[in-house]
């Protein structure tokens, strides 16, 4: 049996990465696969897009990581500063999706946007969720809507890694663990874990009001939704971004 993580959403915000980054050095997890979003939102979007490449086997394109990698955003310009233009270019350059098979499951694994129209909750209706197994996926993970879930969908197992930077519902540090037999073709145990990790929020904070001086976006809204795990973000207005 092989464990795996799967991050994503970490949005600048180093504290609760590297809280995610001890708690699995402490479990002994060395695989790890993200599903996007390593940037924006938060103040340490250099930081974070670090990790991410350092620490993970591969990394998916969400829409935050397309957006600043293509600078579609005006207002975005302190990521742009801060990340360069070798980071900007890696950042459009990665795969929208990924495809495996855990215990005689396959798996298809992507950010959400820009796969998705607009963010989806695993609780939506199945007729906007049930298309992203076909033609024939047993399993689809995840992220971007920044809150955990799980459900079964038809014959098939649907979960939302959650958002490890802006974690919505929860306010704390959130990702997932699979557990099962990689590549194995026949049907074995197959776990799904859905992990919250505390971190330090108000260093986080600080970060932000630091960042806010030197021209961060926005920054009051990412304190507000750390803080609260309530998206404070003024809905459409600038962008549909979490």
């Amino acid at each position: 049996m092989t464990e795996i993580a799967l991050v994503a959403d970490l949005h600048g915000n180093l504290p609760a990465t590297e809280a995610v980054d001890a708690d699995l050095r402490a479990r002994g997890i060395g695989r790890i696969w993200c599903l996007g979003d390593v940037v924006g939102k938060g103040p340490s979007s250099a930081e974070t897009f670090d990790w991410a490449v350092s620490r993970c086997e591969f990394i998916l394109q969400g829409n935050w990581d397309e957006g600043i990698g293509k600078k579609l955003f005006p207002k975005d310009e302190f990521y742009y500063r801060q990340l360069g233009e070798k980071r900007l270019r890696m950042l459009t350059e990665f795969p929208l999706e990924y495809v495996c098979r855990i215990s005689g499951r396959k798996m298809r694994l992507f950010h959400g946007r820009p796969t998705m129209p607009q963010p989806y909750s695993v609780h939506d209706e199945y007729d906007l969720l049930s298309p992203y197994f076909a033609p024939d996926y047993d399993a689809v993970g995840y992220a971007d809507v920044h809150r955990q879930g799980m459900r079964v969908l038809g014959k098939g197992i649907l979960f939302n890694t959650g958002s490890v930077g802006n974690g919505l519902g929860v306010a704390m540090a959130q990702y997932a663990i699979l557990r099962g037999d990689v590549d194995g073709e026949e049907k074995t145990p197959l776990d799904i874990a859905l992990i919250t990790v505390p971190y330090d929020r108000e260093r986080a904070v600080r970060d932000a009001e630091e960042a806010g001086k030197k021209g961060l976006h926005n920054w009051e809204a990412f304190i507000q939704e750390i803080r609260t795990g309530v998206y404070a973000r003024n809905n459409g207005t600038v962008r549909k971004n979490l």
